[in-house]
Order: structure tokens, then sequence, then C-alpha cells
């Protein structure tokens, strides 16, 4: 049971999320495909083409020790983007609280966060976005060694190139563009 710190902590990033937003805010975050709700997050439906610009406007209103998060997108509840804050002391609890993971590659929550660790240790990295079995995130610093970054990127995700790019060099040359990821396994 969450204590009354925590519970206060929840509330305040809830109504920051329901300033920047002016929705209504729900008491969860949805899990599994948006099958499962979540109690430890707080969320909103957003159209999906504001939903990142209003996260970054949601995360300046942020209390300390809280996070905000863009989740399941084109869910069970239409055509929206799922706008979540939770309690976190690091953007990988994104990935705890929306369960991500990768299990028919055999990849858990935890060895997921456990790569992008090291990404983040090496270049710098911003997760704005995880689902069941996607990830998005914002590279700060580009690899020096980009060639070798997306083939490690494609040995990760294989998807974002088998179902995605086609290409492991079309994929270097989207995250020279982009400067970020759009992980997902099917």
């Amino acid at each position: 049971m969450p204590s009354s710190a925590q519970t206060e902590l929840i509330d305040r990033a809830a109504a920051a999320l329901g300033q920047v937003t002016g929705a209504e805010v729900r008491p969860f975050s949805t899990m599994d495909f948006g099958r499962e709700q979540n109690p430890k997050g707080r969320s909103v439906l957003v159209p999906v083409d504001a939903a990142e610009q209003l996260l970054d406007s949601v995360r300046k209103q942020l209390p300390p020790g809280t996070l905000a998060f863009v989740g399941l997108e084109e869910g069970p509840a239409g055509p929206h983007a799922e706008l979540v804050v939770a309690e976190g002391s690091s953007q990988f609890d994104i990935l705890r609280i929306a369960a991500t993971d990768a299990i028919n590659y055999g990849f858990s929550t935890e060895d997921l966060i456990r790569e992008l660790q090291s990404w983040d240790a090496e270049y710098g990295i911003d997760i704005w976005q995880a689902a069941t079995d996607t990830i998005q995130l914002r590279l700060r610093t580009l690899p020096t060694d980009l060639p070798a970054f997306a083939e490690r990127v494609y040995k990760f995700c294989p998807d974002i190139v088998d179902q995605g790019v086609d290409d492991v060099r079309l994929l270097e040359l989207a995250i020279a563009e982009s400067h970020g990821l759009f992980l997902w396994w099917d």
C-alpha cells in the first residue's frame, strides 16, 4: 500500500497531467496492449498527433520523483495515445510501469533496461514512449561508429529491420536522420 507521501506525489503529477492536457485523469495506466490496468500510473487519452508535444509540456510541470511518457497508442480506446505519469526515479522505470518486454525474443523488462542503460551511458537517451512491446527513444548524441551501432540495434531488435527498413544500412540512415529509434518486438 502506498504511503501518504507517495500518494501525494502521484496526485501532484496527475494534477499537472490534467492541467496541461485539459483531459480527465484516469486512476490507472494500461499494460498488456491495454487489457490490464496498472494502479501505479495515472493517464489521459490524447490525440496521437499531439502526444509527443503534450508530453514535453507535462514533463516540465512534474514534481521530482515522478516521470511521464506516452504509453499505448491506438489501443482499445481507439485512435488515441495514452499519456502517463507515475512515480519513478529514472527513465528506466517507464519500462517497468508499462511492463514492456520482448518475451518472444527472450528479453524480459529488466533485459531491455540493461541494454538501454548501456546506450544511455554511451550516447545519452530519452525514453519517451513505451508500451507492451514497443519503445521510442531519442539519442542525445549520435554514435561515432553508426554502422556498428545499427548492427547492435538490429541484434537487439531484429524487427526494426526484418519488418521495418529491410536493411541495416537503411537503419543507420534512419538513425542519423531522426536521432532516435522506434523499437518493437512482434
